[in-house]
């Protein structure tokens, strides 16, 4: 699913003498690959751990061109070949993140979990690992029992908000993230918990948060997510003179 209003920061790429280079310069995000699709790749993966593990909702972009960068950032890149890239979020996987707040709410070590559950520490580690998309029922099974937890899969029909209804949303490395939605009837109008899909992705509203905003018109929830929308890297359509151009919030 793909997100009307998806958030996309400037990234910049350009080649090496073991492949490719890119930056994220909002957030100082960089990576190094084999090959351009390799390094979009792993900027859209590096761009959304930054964002998990951020204390702060993520910051607006400032950065379009390589011509809003400071004097000394664009020195570094003059007489180069430079691919202007705009770079959202890779899609984290949902059930990988409350693998691991599970874990980390336990209070046991990862390789005693994994003891307990008769697996490898390794296989243990995947299953946290944002990105992995290949966890199997029995696995998930095995570590429910061992941290005295239920596990609850349903298919479910979500309440249909409005585009632009999420306005603000906050990991905060916690244990259970928030989200800020506009006070829609779609969602005053029913009980909690209530499962609603929208733009920025599926998720399940859990109870309102203990700090709210002071403004009014929106209430942040804690929240399960339940899916995340994907977003891709789009070209830039006018790309700064002697630059190669290539396809490829609000705070609570």
């Amino acid at each position: 699913m793909r997100p009307r209003h998806a958030v996309t920061y400037l990234a910049l790429i350009t080649r090496t003498a073991l492949g490719y280079a890119g930056l994220i310069p909002d957030l100082t995000v960089l990576a190094t690959a084999a090959t351009r699709d390799e390094v979009a790749g792993a900027l859209a993966q590096g761009l959304a751990l930054h964002l998990l593990d951020s204390a702060a909702p993520a910051p607006r972009p400032w950065a379009t061109g390589l011509a809003d960068l400071p004097g000394d950032l664009q020195a570094a890149y003059a007489g180069r070949e430079v691919e202007q890239l705009l770079v959202s979020p890779a899609a984290l996987n949902p059930v990988s993140l409350q693998v691991a707040r599970a874990v980390a709410a336990s209070g046991l070590s990862y390789r005693e979990v994994a003891r307990r559950a008769g697996m490898d520490p390794a296989a243990l580690a995947r299953m946290t690992d944002p990105f992995f998309q290949a966890h199997t029922m029995v696995a998930l099974q095995q570590l429910a029992g061992v941290l005295r937890l239920a596990l609850d899969v349903a298919f479910v029909s979500p309440v249909d908000l409005p585009p632009g209804a999420v306005v603000g949303a906050a990991w905060r490395g916690a244990l259970t993230p928030l989200l800020r939605v506009r006070d829609v009837p779609e969602v005053l109008d029913a009980d909690l918990p209530l499962t609603v899909r929208s733009d920025r992705g599926a998720f399940q509203l859990l109870r309102p948060a203990a700090a709210q905003p002071e403004s009014s018109g929106s209430t942040v929830y804690e929240v399960r997510e339940l899916s995340s929308a994907r977003r891709a890297g789009r070209e830039l359509k006018a790309p700064a003179p002697g630059l190669a151009a290539a396809g490829g919030g609000q705070a609570f």
